[in-house]
């Protein structure tokens, strides 16, 4: 990646836009949707961002850009057309620390706003770095079908809920359990369900319970494509992920980010067992066939499941 994927509060951004037309606009509209402070530079402005103006939704300065107007911000758009004004932001920018996006000139760019698939709180965002942005839509287009419409408000329940669970259930894995169980259940998806079901999983937690370990051995192809939905399932699920040195790093990328990760160690079975113990969900990628009957070595209580794709 050239470009670092972060999320900024928007509480804590003061941004300045540099122009007054429709590209302009499309860059205040997007920032608006944040909590940010915005300020507009331009001798005038599209109708939208007059409406904005008068809203007072955005603060505006009738006039010409003047490096002075970076003091005290941290983002810039340059929409103009003038490319030594551009140039010239560009530079200025850089001596004020403050990151500068000049529309359609990568080369002036210190970052680049991706494509934004919205269901707030939960937000979606990719980018092409600017090698193809006809690919990007078709991508952020096949998304938006694909997310439902209701998925932010999903979420802001789960969000309210979370310490009555925390207080319900005394450990991390215990928790995921729960939730795991609440968002694959196919109710979770209508809004008018969603305190029925937790009513019912919640008085049906149980803290007592020992959850039982998994051991999920995959035998790893070449190329990640080859994974079936199964196993990405049950490796994004996965606690711990060992692995043995011959795997493919793309296919390593695809475990779940918070999970630890370790390179096979000469014994193996001791090594899985010693996680297994502590009740973890363990995955095993590995392409060496006679590791694939591994689990007739594994003595704790433990429900193994094995994906072969090779």
């Amino acid at each position: 990646m050239q470009y670092f994927p972060i999320f900024v509060d928007g509480e804590q951004l003061k941004v300045l836009v540099v122009g007054g037309g429709e590209v302009a606009t499309r860059k205040v509209e997007l920032m608006l949707k944040t909590p940010a402070s915005v300020t507009v530079v331009s001798p005038n402005l599209s109708p939208s961002l007059t409406k904005l103006k008068q809203s007072n939704k955005i603060t505006y300065i009738e006039g010409f850009y003047d490096k002075s107007l970076l003091n005290d911000k941290q983002l810039v758009f340059v929409a103009t057309e003038n490319n030594k004004l551009n140039q010239q932001i560009n530079k200025d920018a850089i001596a004020a620390k403050v990151l500068a996006n000049v529309v359609d000139s990568p080369a002036l760019c210190h970052f680049i706003t991706p494509s934004i698939v919205d269901r707030t709180p939960m937000t979606f965002a990719m980018s092409s770095e600017g090698q193809s942005p006809v690919l990007l839509r078709y991508w952020r287009a096949k998304l938006e079908t694909l997310v439902p419409q209701n998925l932010g408000k999903i979420a802001l329940f789960a969000g309210k809920k979370r310490q009555q669970v925390k207080d319900k259930l005394d450990n991390v894995a215990k928790r995921r359990s729960f939730w795991e169980s609440f968002f694959s259940s196919s109710r979770s998806e209508n809004t008018q369900q969603l305190d029925n079901l937790f009513e019912e999983l919640i008085s049906n937690a149980d803290n007592q319970k020992e959850i039982q370990p998994e051991l999920y051995i995959i035998q790893a192809p070449n190329h990640p494509d080859d994974l079936t939905l199964g196993t990405l399932r049950h490796m994004q699920k996965s606690d711990i992920a060992i692995y043995d040195e011959n795997i493919n790093a793309d296919i390593l990328e695809l475990i779940r980010r918070d999970a630890e990760r370790e390179i096979t160690s000469k014994n193996i079975t001791l090594q899985i067992e010693s996680y297994l113990n502590q009740g973890l969900k363990v995955c095993y990628l590995t392409q060496k066939n006679e590791n694939l009957n591994l689990k007739n070595n594994i003595t704790s209580k433990t429900h193994i499941i094995k994906f072969a794709h090779l």
